[in-house]
């Protein structure tokens, strides 16, 4: 599948069979194509599974997998001492910048399970991210629309001033966003449109964009 996309080779630096055995994919020394933005500082093992007989989404992870992955995992850390594990939907950009990535903000599904709290569960070092089996995580505002908040404050960081952040897309914002089209040769619609949040979004963000 990956080659047909044109990958060299499977993305993943390793793979794990339906019956826990253990494939070896690119290689630990290789660099990944597993989730990009991250690929060069990252080491990607990939389950087979993933979808249920209705081809939707579905964490069938099995007794035999997971103990491999816990196995594979272990040893991994051997090597890289200072790794910290999570799973490939933990690193989707935070949309509205609560600090918590939710479901509704995960790029891809994989590996359709919660892996920071299992790999924490197995005393495994896991990486600081907040998702949504944190209970401490913030009620989510009723109001200012959440995404427009996120745009506002990269339009702040571009160097826009509009005033306050606060998810309404006003006469200033709007001004404000005009004059980043214009600055990027976009249309002037004062709207944050697709061709708009898109370039936004690979300014601030860089590469990591084509993750999303």
């Amino acid at each position: 599948m990956h080659k047909a996309r044109g990958f060299v080779d499977i993305g993943y630096n390793r793979l794990i069979r339906l019956n826990g055995k253990v494939e070896i994919g690119r290689g630990d020394d290789a660099i990944g194509a597993h989730v990009e933005g991250f690929n060069s500082i990252a080491w990607g093992i990939v389950g087979v599974g993933g979808l249920n007989a209705k081809g939707k989404p579905s964490d069938t992870w099995n007794a035999a997998q997971l103990a491999s992955l816990e196995s594979e995992l272990k040893a991994a850390l051997k090597r890289w001492p200072n790794a910290k594990i999570c799973g490939h939907r933990d690193l989707s950009p935070d949309l509205d910048g609560d600090g918590v990535i939710e479901s509704n903000e995960w790029t891809k599904q994989c590996p359709c399970r919660n892996i920071i709290p299992w790999a924490a569960s197995k005393g495994l070092p896991v990486a600081n991210i907040r998702g949504p089996w944190d209970t401490k995580a913030p009620v989510k505002p009723v109001g200012p629309d959440a995404r427009n908040v996120y745009l506002q404050r990269l339009l702040a960081r571009a160097g826009y001033q509009f005033g306050a952040i606060d998810g309404h897309v006003g006469p200033k914002t709007q001004s404000a966003i005009r004059a980043f089209q214009l600055a990027s040769n976009l249309p002037r619609s004062g709207a944050f449109d697709t061709a708009t949040v898109r370039k936004l979004r690979a300014l601030i963000e860089g590469p990591a964009i084509r993750a999303a």
